[in-house]
C-alpha cells in the first residue's frame, strides 16, 4: 500500500474519518490497529516483525532497568541491543556473509536463506533501538505500557522507511489528549500533495531512462550514461525527499509533527554539510548510537576518523547487504575524514567559492550514487566505461528522445534550493484558501495524469 496508491487513499480516509470522531482516549487503539493493518497489507505473514521487535524492546527495558538482575545495566542494555539486531542480521545478512565473504576464501552453496528482506525492518529495528538505548541513558522513562510502545513504532507514517523516530520526538504527542479537529490540515494536504509531485512526477518519469540504462540496455551513448547519472542524483532524492514529506503530511493531518528529514542536501558546500541536510534522522541515529558509543572523537584524531570509516561503512551497509554499499558508505566516510583533517589542518584546505564547492560536493555525491544504484561493482565498470567510451550520437535526436528527463532535471536544478517546509507553511497561510485548494487539486490530477495511475515502490522499501 504505496502512500500514492489508490489503495492508500481508501485506507486514509477510512482511518482519517475515524480519527476525527474517535474520543481520544480510544485513539491508540487506531493507532496501533490501523499502523498493523498497513504494514501487514503487503503480506500479514510478516506482521511478526513489528510485533516481535516491539515485544523485545519492552521485556528487554523491563529486564535492563530492574536492578535485581544480574550484570550491569550497560551490559543488560548491550543483550537487548544484539536481541534487537539478530531479526535483521539474519534475514538481511546472512546471505552476503556466507556467499560474498566466506565465499571469498572457500565455495559455498549460494543462498542460504531462500526468504526475501521483510519490509521496512530496518526503520522499525532502529526505532526500538533508539527507544532502548534513551532508556538506558536517561533520555526517556520506560513505557510500563506495551500498548503504548507498539504505537510509538506503528504509527503508519513513519512505519516503513521513517523518518526515524526518538521516543521523545513521537510518543508523548500520541499519548496526549488532544482535539482532532485542531490539527494543520491544509499545511499537511500540502505538503503531501508536494511529495506526491517529486514521488510521480519526478522520481517515477526519471526511473524510467536511469532503469534502463543500470539493466544494460543496448546501443546506448555516452549522453544516455551521463543523463542516468544525473538523473539518479534527482530521482533518489525525490523519491526519499516526496516519501518523507508525505509521512509529515499525514502526521500533520493527524495533529503529529514528525522532523524534518531534508534540508536542500544538494546545496551543500561540503560532504560534512551534506550529511547534516541528507536523511537527517538516519545522520543522528549513526551519530548518537554508534560514532560516540565508538568513541566519537574523544580520544584523537585518528580515532576519530577511524570510527566515521566505521560508522560511514556499517551505514553503508545497512542500505544493503552488498559490497556496492559498503563501498558507497567508505567513500562518504573518506571524503568526511579528508574534510576533517582539513579542518585539523593535517591536509592543506583548499579554498573555493561557494558555487563552486557546491558543485563539487554534489558531483562527489553524484559520483557516489553510482555505487548505490548499481546492482554489482561490474555494473559500476561499466556505467564509468560506457560514459567515456559510448559514442556521443546526434546531440539534437538525443535531446528531443528524451525531453522530459532532460526538462525534470532542470526544473528541479532551479526548484531545489526552495524546497523548505518553512516556506511552504508561509504559503499555506498567506494563500486565499479557493486558490490553495485548486493548486492542490491540480497537483494531484497532474501527478496522476503523468504517472498514469501507477506508482513505482519506493526506493527505501528495500532496505
Amino acid at each position: 500500500m504505496l502512500f500514492s496508491s489508490p489503495e492508500f487513499f481508501l485506507f486514509f480516509a477510512v482511518y482519517f474519518s475515524v480519527h476525527l470522531v474517535l474520543p481520544p482516549k480510544y485513539r491508540m487503539h487506531l493507532i496501533v490497529f490501523g499502523g498493523l493493518f498497513f504494514y501487514g497489507y503487503w503480506d500479514p505473514s510478516l506482521l511478526w516483525v513489528p510485533i516481535l521487535l516491539v515485544a523485545i524492546a519492552w521485556v528487554g527495558v523491563q529486564y535492563s532497568t530492574n536492578g535485581e538482575n544480574a550484570g550491569t545495566p550497560r551490559l543488560r542494555t548491550a543483550v537487548v541491543v544484539t536481541a534487537l539486531l539478530l531479526p535483521l542480521l539474519i534475514v538481511k545478512y546472512t546471505n552476503f556473509f556466507l556467499r560474498d565473504v566466506v565465499g571469498m576464501t572457500m565455495p559455498t552453496n549460494g543462498e542460504v536463506l531462500q526468504i526475501g528482506i521483510p519490509l521496512g525492518i530496518s526503520f522499525v529495528t532502529f526505532t526500538a533501538i533508539a527507544y532502548v538505548v534513551d532508556v538506558y541513558r536517561g533520555r526517556f522513562p520506560p513505557e510500563r505500557n506495551i500498548f503504548r510502545l507498539m504505537g510509538y513504532v506503528a504509527f503508519f507514517p513513519h512505519l516503513i522507511a521513517g523518518p526515524i523516530l526518538r521516543p521523545h520526538e513521537l510518543l508523548p504527542q500520541l499519548i496526549q489528549q488532544r482535539s482532532a479537529w485542531r490539527a494543520r490540515f491544509m499545511f499537511g494536504a500540502t505538503i503531501f500533495a508536494l511529495g506526491l509531485v517529486k514521488k510521480l512526477v519526478f522520481a517515477d518519469q526519471l526511473a524510467q531512462h536511469v532503469d534502463l540504462v543500470y539493466a544494460g540496455e543496448e546501443n546506448l551513448g555516452s549522453l544516455d550514461y551521463v543523463l542516468a547519472i544525473y538523473g539518479f542524483s534527482v530521482q533518489i532524492y525525490c523519491d526519499f525527499s516526496g516519501y518523507t514529506d508525505m509521512a509529515i503530511g499525514l502526521a500533520a493531518m493527524l495533529r503529529v509533527k514528525l522532523p524534518t528529514n531534508f534540508r536542500n542536501p544538494y546545496t551543500s558546500a561540503s560532504i560534512v554539510e551534506f550529511w547534516r541536510r541528507w536523511h537527517i534522522t538516519l545522520s543522528h541515529w549513526l551519530r548518537d548510537y554508534l560514532y560516540i558509543p565508538l568513541g566519537g572523537n574523544r580520544r584523537g584524531l585518528a580515532a576519530a576518523f577511524r570510527n566515521v570509516l566505521i560508522t560511514m561503512g556499517i551505514g553503508g551497509l545497512w542500505h544493503g547487504a552488498n559490497w556496492n554499499f559498503l563501498f558507497w558508505g567508505l567513500l562518504h566516510g573518506s571524503a568526511i575524514v579528508l574534510a576533517q583533517a582539513m579542518r585539523a589542518g593535517l591536509v592543506p584546505p583548499i579554498k573555493l567559492p561557494k558555487w563552486l564547492a557546491v558543485a563539487l560536493t554534489f558531483h562527489v555525491v553524484t559520483f557516489a550514487w553510482i555505487f548505490f544504484r548499481a546492482p554489482d561493482l561490474a555494473t559500476v565498470a561499466r556505467i564509468f566505461h560506457g560514459v567515456f567510451t559510448a559514442g556521443t550520437g546526434d546531440i539534437g535526436s538525443f535531446a528531443t528522445a528524451n525531453a522530459l528527463p532532460l526538462i525534470l532535471i532542470v526544473l528541479f536544478a532551479l526548484t531545489h534550493r526552495f524546497d523548505q517546509h518553512a516556506r511552504v507553511a508561509v504559503l499555506v497561510k498567506r494563500t486565499p484558501r479557493p486558490a490553495l485548494i485548486g493548486v492542490l487539486v491540480m497537483s494531484f490530477v497532474m501527478s496522476i495524469v503523468i504517472s498514469a495511475g501507477n506508482s513505482a515502490k519506493f526506493i527505501y522499501f528495500d532496505f
